[in-house]
């Protein structure tokens, strides 16, 4: 019998500029599985309305060769026979692309195996899946951890939103109620302004999660009445990425103790609406703090879309025009000893360091 052996880094604080660089020298040569959907699977219960397809899937191939460690690709029905079976190669890390699924405890699949052969699996644990793809719980809990939620709405009432219970990608999203729609899901009260999107990465500097610069949509039309649905973003209307370099510290606070909760332990992801009661949005907005009062919980996404041109990326790289932000020593050091980085290497850095550390 094979015995998997967990990963072991010794912790550090990065304060001084090859202290960065000796971690990062350390995470070479692991093995990573990169687990994904073979979109012509036929089992029952492993349905999906949404498959990552090959450009996401190659920026996590590009992201592992990034820090100098080994791939090993393999689809979900495969990854499972060689669990049981003891076949699988040593392997220090997992990925995990078992995304979309109708079913949500197959969703859950692959980190349950992991958590069964203590593997560290990114981005994060079947809990984790559970609780944050199911939007009445992750509602409930952050209407329980003093976030706002737009209150829930009769069937009468046909001025609200409605979201299916575990899609995502928005898809299923409409305005006001309709009996052909599914019961399970969430109806609403709407709120009108912008959406914004929150990244949650861990930070090796403060040795815990914190926020990347929250990005604001804001729609060409300006209506405080849009919604980024499966629709809207199809037929190429377009938006702008605004970030919002002043975050209140409450709302900082919040939004992390919120998301350890889940637990967040590498990387996640937020999606509220921030209200406004102007007839015409403004980019000015971003002007000031992203303030607690104005913010209305959506939805939290533990296993986001790491894609060129998406919002983590547009974060990512607008970090760097603020050097007073909590991820700007990080990200300026990676991009100083990684020839060619990505946020999907910086991602996949932090991650590693993140589960090494823990207690998995």
């Amino acid at each position: 019998m094979r015995i998997l052996k967990k990963p072991i880094i010794n912790w550090f604080i990065v304060k001084q500029n090859d202290t960065f660089e000796q971690i990062l020298n350390s995470l070479r040569g692991k093995t990573i599985a990169v687990v994904y959907i073979f979109e012509k699977d036929d089992a029952l219960g492993f349905t999906h309305y949404w498959v990552w397809k090959s450009d996401i899937i190659s920026g996590w191939l590009n992201a592992i060769q990034e820090l100098n460690c080994v791939p090993f690709i393999l689809d979900v029905r495969t990854f499972m026979q060689k669990a049981s079976n003891y076949s699988l190669p040593h392997l220090d890390f997992v990925i995990n692309l078992n995304c979309g699924s109708t079913e949500l405890s197959s969703m859950s699949l692959v980190p349950s195996i992991c958590s069964f052969l203590s593997i560290p699996c990114i981005p994060c644990n079947a809990v984790s899946i559970v609780a944050g793809e199911n939007k009445k719980i992750s509602n409930l809990l952050a209407h329980a951890m003093n976030l706002k939620i737009p209150k829930i709405l009769e069937t009468t009432n046909n001025k609200g939103i409605y979201r299916p219970l575990n899609l995502g990608s928005s898809i299923g999203i409409k305005r006001g109620y309709f009996n052909n729609l599914s019961k399970d899901g969430i109806y609403q009260e709407f709120i009108p302004g912008y959406d914004i999107t929150i990244p949650i990465v861990y930070n090796p500097n403060i040795e815990d999660i914190d926020l990347f610069l929250p990005i604001l949509y804001l729609p060409n039309s300006l209506d405080p009445d849009w919604i980024y649905n499966d629709e809207e973003k199809m037929s190429n209307n377009g938006l702008t990425y605004l970030p919002f370099h002043k975050v209140e510290e409450k709302t900082r606070k919040e939004l992390i103790n919120f998301s350890r909760v889940f637990p967040i332990q590498t990387f996640g992801r937020i999606d509220a609406r921030v209200k406004s009661d102007d007839k015409i949005l403004s980019a000015n907005i971003i002007e000031k703090p992203l303030e607690l009062k104005d913010l209305y919980f959506i939805e939290i996404n533990p296993m986001p879309t790491i894609e060129e041109d998406g919002s983590f990326e547009f974060s990512f790289n607008a970090i760097l025009s603020n050097e007073n932000h909590c991820f700007y020593y990080c990200i300026k050091k990676y991009r100083e000893i990684i020839e060619k980085p990505t946020v999907n290497g910086f991602l996949l850095s932090c991650s590693m360091i993140s589960l090494s550390t823990a207690k998995y």
